[in-house]
């Protein structure tokens, strides 16, 4: 294709995917948590233009163990939702999960949409496990996020508008996933970073240490080698009950549970058990 006949498809697919009728809200309906000044009323009214399942899913998220456990106690309003995840956060989990449901019943969408938040929730705790900054770890979960929310977006296109459209194939969908990321970022106003981690797929470092983007490109690529090697599994290999920070009731095999479960996820999860070895330890060649 021509580069004007590849601009205007692209129009298109965001054309008809990103507005009131597909997403079930209207786009608009964010810019309140683009407003820093915005009233307890104006962001507890927001649940009310958004389907009860997202809400439901979002509080489900803020009230998991992982964020429980930093700040004690569930919450009951929308505005606290928003308080906690932060407003970035709150509204891409928005965007992200209004796409969840419509792949609903498409494994490979779903498959797709597993991976990214599993991408996201291990980036997070790799972060924490790092020493990262809050900030930085809050930046590479939301990267994780929207690793692949171009690729579902072109595929759910495809699926409801265009099946029989042979140059959405494999090769166009990997080339321009992340130009409409790009434009999926402007559109809803998440912060630039996000573009400046998920535009590089190697891991970038600087002179002595792994760049936030770099991180995020580690748990993506950890998650889709577990995901291949485990027919489309995350999966964590619980050896002993490691508990999470300063909060001994909480380990981090629950952190993972809860997260995947808050979002119906957790079927693409698998804990095990430190595996048998097959053979007894080598010890090397005895000396005759």
């Amino acid at each position: 294709m021509e580069r004007d006949e590849i601009i205007i498809l692209i129009d298109l697919i965001e054309e008809k995917m990103i507005n009131k009728e597909t997403l079930g809200f209207s786009p608009e309906a964010l810019w309140v948590l683009d407003n820093v000044e915005a009233s307890n009323q104006e962001i507890e009214m927001l649940k009310a233009k958004i389907s009860n399942e997202i809400t439901m899913r979002i509080f489900n998220i803020a009230n998991s163990a992982y964020y429980g456990s930093l700040r004690k106690g569930s919450i009951h309003t929308f505005y606290e939702v928003v308080t906690r995840l932060g407003m970035n956060h709150t509204k891409a989990l928005i965007i992200i999960l209004a796409l969840q449901i419509l792949a609903r019943g498409d494994e490979e969408i779903e498959t797709i949409f597993a991976r990214s938040f599993a991408s996201s929730v291990l980036g997070k705790i790799l972060a924490q496990q790092f020493g990262m900054r809050e900030d930085n770890a809050k930046k590479i979960e939301l990267g994780g996020l929207f690793s692949e929310i171009g690729k579902m977006i072109i595929l759910l296109y495809k699926k409801f508008h265009a099946l029989e459209d042979e140059r959405i194939d494999e090769d166009f969908i990997n080339k321009y996933q992340i130009y409409l990321t790009e434009r999926i970022v402007e559109r809803f106003a998440l912060p630039d970073y996000l573009m400046q981690m998920l535009f590089p797929e190697s891991i970038v470092v600087e002179e002595n240490y792994i760049t936030i983007s770099g991180m995020t490109q580690i748990a993506i690529n950890l998650v889709a080698a577990s995901f291949h090697k485990f027919h489309n599994h995350l999966v964590i290999e619980a050896i002993t009950p490691a508990t999470w920070g300063r909060d001994e009731t909480i380990t981090l095999q629950s952190i993972f549970e809860n997260q995947f479960n808050a979002v119906g996820l957790g079927k693409y999860l698998r804990i095990i058990k430190k595996r048998e070895r097959l053979l007894p330890k080598y010890e090397g060649k005895k000396k005759e």
